[in-house]
C-alpha cells in the first residue's frame, strides 16, 4: 500500500514494499542534494550552525515528497504499536523542553564549544540529576548534543533557540500556556459539545480567562506572546502572496493595516513600495513594540493608530485595507462582525479600493500532500484551542463576506503556500 497526496491509503503496489520505499527515499534524497548544489545552497550537516534551508516552493515540494516516503517507510518498519508508543510519549518530551526553556538552558549553553552538565545545572539553578535527565532526553530528539560524557553543546536545533529569541518565545509559549490549554480540549468539548466561540475555548477552560484577557493580566507572558507571534510568522506566515501577487505599484495614497500588530508587514511593504504610506491599527501595547522597529527609511511613512477591528473603520479615502492573519483567530460570528466593521471605511474610499485578506486559506480537500495537510490541521487545532478560531476555505470566506454585506465580492484568490491572498471589493 502507498499514500496519496491527501494521506489516504491506496492499492498502488509500486511503493508497497520496504525496498521500494527505500529506493524512493534514495532517489528523492539525491534530487534534494542536486537542487541544493544547482542553486548554490549549502548542503545540510549536523554542525551546530547548519540552520538555514531554502525558502522556496521547489524545495518545499522536494522536502514534502521525501518526508512522505520516509514516514511510510518508518511506519512499515515500526508498525502501529510502536507508532502509538511514540505518540504517547511526545508530551513528556514537550515537558522536558519547557524545563529547558524555563531555566534558560538554551542561553546558558555557549554558542561555541561545550559546558559541563554540572556547570549548566549550577547556572540554571536546578539539581544535576534532573538537568542531566532533561538534556539527555532532548538530545535523542536532535535538541542539544553530548559530544563528551558529562558535557553538553548545541546542535542546529538548540543553536537556533540560542540565537533567535522570537522563535524561542514561540516554542516557550507553546509548551507553557498552549500545551496546558490543549490538554483541556476534551474537557472543553464535554462542557459545550454543540457550540464553541472565543469564550468557550480549551484555553479558557484551562486558564480561567479568554486568551487576550489572560495576556492583559500577565505582563511578562504578554511580552513573550508578542515575540512568539513574530517567531510564528518566521516559521509559518510568509508575506509572498501579499507582497508579490497584488500590484502595489499601481496604488497611490495610504494603506490601512487593520489588526497589523507591531507593523512588521507594513514596514516591509513600505520599504518595497516607497510611494505608499501606511497606518497600522491595533492595540497600544503592540504599537509600543512597533515603534522600536521603525528605521529612518520608513519612519515618516508608517504611523500607528489604536483601533479594534470590531469597531467601525474610522479611516476613509484609503488606497487599500489589509486584514492579515486576523480571521483565523476568531469564530465565524466574530469574523462577520470584523468584515462588517470595515464597510464604513470602504464606503468612504474609492470603489477601486481593495480589502486584501491575507490569511491561511485551506485548499480543497484531497488536494494537499500529507505533510502540508498535517501542518494546516495542526494550525486549525491551535486556533480552536487558543481562540475559538479556525482555518477556512475560499468558499467559507466568501460566505462570511456575503453575510457581513451582500455587496462584498471576491475579485481574485492568490494561493501561496500556507498564506493566500483574497482580493475583495465592495460593489457600489
Amino acid at each position: 500500500m502507498s499514500t496519496h497526496t491527501n494521506g489516504t491509503v491506496s492499492k498502488d503496489t509500486s511503493r508497497s514494499g520496504l525496498l521500494a520505499l527505500a529506493e524512493d527515499v534514495s532517489r528523492q534524497t539525491q534530487a534534494i542534494a542536486e537542487y541544493l548544489r544547482a542553486n548554490d545552497y549549502a548542503q545540510p550537516t549536523f554542525a551546530h550552525d547548519s540552520i538555514s534551508r531554502p525558502d522556496t516552493i521547489e524545495y518545499a515540494q522536494l522536502h514534502s515528497g521525501l518526508k512522505r516516503s520516509l514516514e511510510d517507510l518508518q511506519y512499515l518498519v515500526e508498525g502501529p504499536k510502536k507508532h502509538f508508543r511514540t505518540l504517547c510519549c511526545q508530551g513528556y518530551e514537550l515537558a522536558a523542553i519547557q524545563v529547558a526553556l524555563d531555566f534558560n538552558f538554551f542561553s546558558i549553553v555557549p554558542a561555541e564549544g561545550q559546558i559541563s552538565l554540572e556547570e549548566l545545572a549550577k547556572q540554571a539553578g536546578v539539581d544535576l540529576d534532573r538537568t542531566r535527565r532533561i538534556v539527555r532526553l532532548l538530545a535523542t530528539e536532535f535538541i542539544f548534543q553530548e559530544p563528551n560524557p558529562g558535557y553538553v553543546a548545541h546542535n542546529p536545533s538548540s543553536y537556533l533557540l540560542h540565537q533567535d529569541e522570537e522563535i524561542r518565545s514561540t516554542l516557550h509559549y507553546t509548551v507553557d500556556e498552549m500545551f496546558k490549554a490543549a490538554s483541556a480540549t476534551a474537557d472543553s468539548v464535554k462542557a459545550s459539545p454543540l457550540e464553541y466561540n472565543s469564550v468557550l475555548t480549551p484555553f479558557s477552560t484551562r486558564h480561567g480567562l479568554q486568551i487576550f484577557n489572560f495576556y492583559e493580566n500577565d505582563a511578562s507572558r504578554s511580552v513573550r506572546f508578542a515575540k512568539a507571534m513574530a517567531g510564528w510568522a518566521k516559521l509559518n506566515l510568509n508575506i509572498n502572496a501579499l507582497k508579490e501577487a497584488f500590484p502595489w505599484k499601481d496604488l497611490k495614497g495610504t494603506v490601512v493595516d487593520v489588526g497589523g500588530g507591531s507593523g512588521k508587514v507594513s514596514i516591509t511593504l513600505a520599504r518595497n513600495f516607497p510611494t505608499l504610506d501606511f497606518i497600522v491599527q491595533d492595540s497600544a501595547d503592540m504599537h509600543a513594540a512597533g515603534q522600536s522597529l521603525l528605521t529612518d527609511d520608513v519612519r515618516d511613512r508608517v504611523s500607528f493608530m489604536q483601533h479594534s477591528f470590531f469597531e467601525p473603520q474610522p479611516v476613509g479615502d484609503a488606497a487599500a485595507f489589509i486584514l492579515r492573519a486576523c480571521a483565523l483567530n476568531w469564530s465565524d460570528r466574530d469574523v462577520v462582525q470584523m468584515f462588517r466593521s470595515l464597510v464604513p471605511g470602504l464606503e468612504r474610499s474609492k470603489p477601486t479600493t481593495p480589502l486584501l485578506i491575507n490569511d491561511l486559506i485551506l485548499p480543497p480537500q484531497g488536494s494537499l500532500t500529507r505533510d502540508f495537510e498535517r501542518g494546516v490541521r495542526q494550525i486549525d487545532l491551535i486556533m480552536l484551542v487558543g481562540f475559538g478560531g479556525k482555518l477556512r476555505t475560499e468558499a467559507e470566506f466568501a460566505a462570511l463576506l456575503k453575510e457581513a454585506d451582500e455587496r462584498y465580492e471576491i475579485h481574485s484568490f492568490h494561493p501561496e503556500g500556507l498564506m493566500g491572498l483574497l482580493e475583495v471589493y465592495l460593489r457600489r
